[in-house]
This record gives structure tokens, sequence and C-alpha cells, in this order.
């Protein structure tokens, strides 16, 4: 299916918007870990449900690069970052898309340290179609589900990871 142009947005309409879900989650990682699996693009194939594809478009990152997204039944969707803070924030805008349910989306991602974890707070603000305004319930509590779920198994991810690179410290021999 062809991507077709939405109206891009600006950071602070995202909280605005007039269909906005929100989670906000404990990892278990410092916020550098979580920023690093965020910006690796090809990550989220493991841990966000329903994502066959992401890429990065070009060899930019931060604000004003853009990313390739493909989830399952969901459509494609091409991004550009409006906020890249390392370990702080990872926000974006969808500029082009397949889905039919919105006309404008963005989403931000905020990573707060919280004791030896990070706090992960996420606001999705979209303006829908009419047939998104019709479905638009159902897919907040969706959208809040999903997001949940990835962030749980992101952390999975994070502590297997941190497993695996584990070294026992050198003994001493005397």
């Amino acid at each position: 299916m062809a991507l077709r142009d939405l109206e891009p947005v600006e950071l602070e309409w995202i909280e605005r918007a007039p269909q906005v879900a929100r989670i906000s989650e404990h990892i278990e990682a410092p916020p550098a870990a979580v920023f690093a699996a965020f910006a690796d693009a090809e990550s989220w194939t493991r841990w966000f449900p329903l994502m066959t594809r992401a890429a990065w478009l070009g060899a930019e990152r931060g604000a004003g690069a853009e990313r390739e997204v493909k989830l399952l039944a969901l459509g494609t969707f091409r991004e550009r970052f409006l906020a890249f803070e390392p370990d702080r924030r990872f926000a974006f805008t969808v500029i082009k898309s397949s889905s039919r349910l919105m006309t404008r989306f963005g989403e931000d991602y905020r990573l707060t340290p919280e004791g030896p974890g990070t706090r992960f707070d996420w606001v999705m603000g979209a303006e829908a179609t009419g047939l998104g305004k019709r479905l638009a319930p159902g897919l907040r509590f969706f959208m809040e589900q999903l997001l949940t779920r990835a962030a749980r198994n992101l952390e999975k991810q994070l502590t297997a990871q941190r497993a695996t690179t584990y070294e026992k410290p050198a003994t001493s021999s005397k």
C-alpha cells in the first residue's frame, strides 16, 4: 500500500492532540541502555510487538532524522524526529503512512532515572480520520497495551544482555 502524506506536528502538540494515549512504566535498566535500544532501529523488531521492520533512512541520527517502521496489520510509517536527547527523550512526528486512521500523529518517549532503573513515560497524540474517530476508544486501549508490552519486552531484553555481558572478577593468584 502506498504511503500518503500526513501533516507533521510540533513536539508540544502531542500532549494536547485530539486523541491521546499514555503509559508510564519502570524499566530495570539505566536510561543510557534504554535510549541505546531506542536509537538502534533494527532492535525494535525484537522487542516491540507487531513491528516487522524498522530502519533509519540515511546516516543521520537526531532531530530531523527519519526512520521508517512497519507494524503488522497497522501499516508503514515514516517518522521525522523532533527530539533525540541521549538518555532523556526520543520523539517523532509521522510524516507519511499507509494507515488511513489518522491525519496527524506523534509520539514522545521520556526517560528519567528512577533508582537503579528508568521511569519510561510515553505519550502518543493523534488526530484521527472519520474511521479513526469511530475506532479511537479501542485503538487507545490497544496502543496502551502494546506499549506496556513493549516496555516489558525491552526490559527482558536489556536484562538478558546484562546477564550475557557480565564477567566475573579476576581472582588473584598468590
